[in-house]
């Protein structure tokens, strides 16, 4: 069984992100999705778990739960959806953001094999190889952890959650060129929540 993993924060969740689960989805039997800093709320993190789980979704079931027929086993024809095998899962920090540190990778490492029940799997990620090289140590690396990259600027216009709360809070009408529509429709409550988040010192 193939596992593939993505960690973001989804800030809100973006068609970067999108891009990142399709490529994850079309090369694995089980995605896990982990909503990373689950326990902040910040400037960083404007937007509560609840909301984050929320929009992560509907998203996935819009863009992921069409109906696919095959035939079964038995010779019926069943019907399921790509969205069955992808689960969402929120992740506290060990201590912050910025912990890179061998004591996150094996934290991280013990949270994904505790959920997907799979001591080997894929990281789909858009940052860059040099941060998630540092969480793990070489061995679990060697023999545990393959790590694809998708560019973030050859996805979207190399967009980011900054760039989408940014949007929000000015109100531009391209927002539902770079986001899924449960964005869209909840754009004047996530504005509240970056708004509310800037008051916190």
């Amino acid at each position: 069984m193939k596992t593939g993993v993505i960690l973001a924060r989804l800030q809100p969740i973006h068609n970067g992100h999108l891009a990142l689960i399709k490529k994850a989805v079309a090369e694995n039997d089980e995605v896990y999705i982990f909503i990373g800093s689950a326990d902040k709320f910040n400037q960083r993190n404007p937007l509560p778990i609840s909301l984050r789980l929320q929009l992560t979704q509907e998203a996935i079931d819009f863009e992921f739960g069409r109906p696919i027929g095959h035939e079964s086993m038995d010779g019926n024809y069943e019907t399921t959806y790509k969205s069955d095998k992808i689960h969402i899962v929120p992740l506290d920090d060990l201590t912050d953001e910025s912990d890179n540190s061998h004591d996150w990778g094996f934290y991280l490492y013990s949270k994904i094999v505790t959920e997907t029940k799979n001591p080997c799997f894929t990281i789909y990620y858009s940052d860059g190889f040099e941060i998630i090289t540092t969480w793990f140590p070489s061995f679990i690396l060697r023999n545990n952890v393959s790590l694809c990259l998708l560019a973030r600027n050859a996805t979207v216009d190399g967009i980011s959650a900054t760039k989408i709360r940014k949007m929000i809070e000015e109100d531009s009408n391209d927002l539902d060129a770079y986001v899924p529509k449960c964005v869209v429709d909840k754009r004047d409550t996530i504005k509240k929540h970056i708004e509310l988040s800037k008051l916190i010192k």
